[in-house]
């Protein structure tokens, strides 16, 4: 069956599917969707959780040795399985199509993906998944529908805020999901009566996490070497959460390398820069230009895979320290091959 992400929360409460599927190009609403599984697995006490990244020569078996050893011990368990382009082989097909058939009572599988394009949905292993699981299609929320968007999320967080100061909201983040989501958390921690107008709005989007992380892609697309070194010196010692940095360094680039992918199928850099929703500032435009110009697309490519092990470093899976990895990857991208070895 097929839910929105709306949906997700009430369905939790009196149901739990033995696949759920979560797959789109808005990373943030993806994550917060895979976390409402999440919470749902440790409020049952399944607090057995493993994560597996696919990449290539991936081992499919091991699915089916998870449902044995899991039996055997008769423990609940949450797999979760990352597909950061949305395909899998042959292997992969075979593998989740035979596990469709007869899922395991022990293990509840959260497969989050990237993008899963028309004909892909059409497949027999996502028709087989979408028998007896929930499919999970998370879309992009236009520059247009980005006001009403907030305006809907604030309601639900019990804040009173009108139209008007929503369309500001919209207008002072630029379009960036990420970015408004930060100033609607920090809004009502600064109203305690739930009540925003355009005055609080005005006084508290300003100087944020988001602001350095902007300043900190501007540079890294720019190729400012010296200056990347320094920003996240800073960021570091203000303090500030490093997934509310990372989220939006890996926002822009996936964006870039959409980009990229996109010009090596022929379109010209107008025509994509034209179709970009939301839209990309006119000197923005020349900075990405720059930056596409140092890298081919396999390098682009590349980096998708280094941005996951950053994030597998933030969240604990992977023993690196995440903001040298951050750096590493900035540096890169940038363009330099001298990386940061200190993990401290």
């Amino acid at each position: 069956m097929r839910l929105q992400i709306e949906q997700i929360e009430k369905h939790l409460q009196k149901n739990l599917f033995p696949v759920y599927l979560v797959f789109g190009d808005e990373q943030m609403l993806i994550e917060e969707a895979s976390d409402l599984v999440r919470k749902k697995m440790h409020s049952i006490c399944a607090d057995n959780r493993q994560v597996w990244h696919v990449k290539n020569n991936f081992d499919w078996s091991q699915l089916k040795r998870q449902e044995q050893v899991l039996s055997l011990f008769s423990s609940r368990c949450l797999l979760e399985i990352r597909l950061p382009t949305g395909t899998m082989g042959r292997e992969g097909s075979i593998a989740l199509r035979e596990y469709a058939t007869n899922p395991s009572p022990y293990t509840t599988l959260l497969i989050i993906s990237g993008k899963i394009n028309a004909l892909a949905q059409k497949s027999k292993w996502f028709t087989a998944l979408n028998e007896i699981g929930v499919i999970i299609p998370i879309r992009s929320v236009s520059s247009a529908n980005l006001s009403p968007w907030i305006f809907h999320r604030m309601r639900k967080l019990g804040l009173h805020v009108s139209r008007q100061v929503t369309s500001l909201i919209a207008e002072l983040v630029e379009g960036n999901l990420f970015a408004a989501v930060q100033e609607i958390k920090k809004l009502a921690l600064l109203s305690p009566d739930g009540e925003i107008d355009e005055q609080l709005v005005l006084e508290t989007v300003s100087d944020s996490s988001r602001f350095k992380a902007c300043n900190l892609v501007e540079t890294v697309f720019s190729g400012n070497l010296t200056k990347i070194p320094k920003i996240i010196a800073r960021i570091r010692t203000e303090g500030l959460e490093f997934m509310s940095i990372f989220l939006l360094v890996s926002w822009s680039l996936h964006r870039v390398i959409d980009i990229a992918n996109q010009l090596e199928y022929g379109q010209s850099v107008d025509q994509v820069f034209n179709l970009q929703k939301p839209t990309i500032w006119q000197k923005d435009q020349e900075i990405i230009r720059k930056a596409l110009i140092r890298h081919n697309n396999l390098q682009w490519q590349a980096f998708l895979q280094k941005m996951t092990l950053v994030d597998q470093a933030a969240k604990g899976s992977l023993k690196e320290c995440p903001w040298v990895l951050l750096e590493n990857l900035c540096m890169e991208v940038a363009g330099t091959n001298a990386l940061v070895t200190n993990l401290k």
